[in-house]
């Protein structure tokens, strides 16, 4: 059990570093060149963390009262490379059906998209790296949604290989969006940690929990019509003149595996601004 304890503790310490090399690539004095070789150096073993549904913000499995027979096999068995095998193969099957999904939904008429596989997030805000970049025509400022059309947030770094995505979940993210049947205005805000609200709602605005929030398309950000979330908690207070309310975000970026970013057209061309959530 003391061998099997340690293989644990390595495990975790092998995740660790992975986090703070990642934390480390965020400091502005490191240059760009040398983080896009860090992010391919790290991509790989991030990677097959993130696929197998590890990162380094979960806690670890903890060692039970297992059959010691048993847990030898099963650490053989990882050992030979079939744990990996089976995360890589499981990976490519969600990989396909994300694939299949964004066709059933015709979204290649709406929009340039470009698929991308996401290797990992950045320790402390909502921003995710995916594997790919400057060289595959990926730019600062381009929007990132999934399969489902849900908005997932923006590019607002790319190297030659990697970008960097803004969750609209990051901490003081914001843009406007329509609420419910009726198009409430309202103003999104990442709070970070993956929550979010709407505020500066109208006090006489119907309100009610599970109404949908869509993109509005005013600011310029994101066009109308983008899927963004619920309405979780309605907040009211008799002294202020307009209500709030969280957000359940459509987006689920704990589960996510992989996006696509709206390559080669701005957000608010015509192309883009029609209603794309009928």
């Amino acid at each position: 059990m003391k061998a099997n304890f340690s293989k644990r503790w390595k495990a975790a310490l092998a995740i660790a570093i992975v986090a703070g090399a990642i934390l480390a690539l965020n400091i502005p004095a490191v240059s760009v060149q040398f983080k896009n070789a860090a992010y391919a150096a790290l991509a790989g073993i991030q990677k097959n963390i993130w696929a197998a549904g590890v990162s380094a913000g979960e806690s670890l499995p903890v060692f039970g009262g297992e059959d010691i027979a048993e847990e030898n096999r099963r650490l053989q068995a990882q050992a030979s490379g079939f744990w990996v095998q089976q995360a890589q193969i499981e990976a490519l099957k969600k990989e396909n059906e994300f694939l299949r999904q964004g066709l059933n939904l015709e979204l290649e008429k709406e929009f340039d998209l470009k698929f991308a596989n996401i290797a990992g997030k950045i320790p402390a805000r909502d921003i995710l790296i995916i594997d790919k970049g400057a060289r595959d025509m990926i730019e600062a400022g381009m929007m990132v949604i999934d399969s489902q059309k849900a908005i997932a947030g923006k590019v607002v770094k790319t190297y030659d290989g990697f970008s960097e995505i803004q969750l609209i979940t990051d901490k003081d993210f914001s843009f406007d969006v329509s609420i419910g049947d009726n198009g409430t205005a309202g103003l999104f805000r990442g709070l970070g940690e993956l929550n979010a609200e709407v505020d500066l709602v109208p006090k006489d605005a119907g309100l009610a929990a599970d109404q949908r929030v869509y993109t509005s398309g005013l600011g310029g950000i994101f066009p109308a019509g983008l899927l963004v979330g619920a309405v979780k908690e309605i907040r009211q207070n008799d002294v202020e003149t307009f209500q709030s309310a969280a957000i359940g975000p459509a987006f689920d970026a704990a589960a996510a595996r992989q996006v696509f970013v709206a390559v080669g057209k701005h957000p608010m061309e015509p192309a883009l601004s029609a209603e794309i959530n009928h």
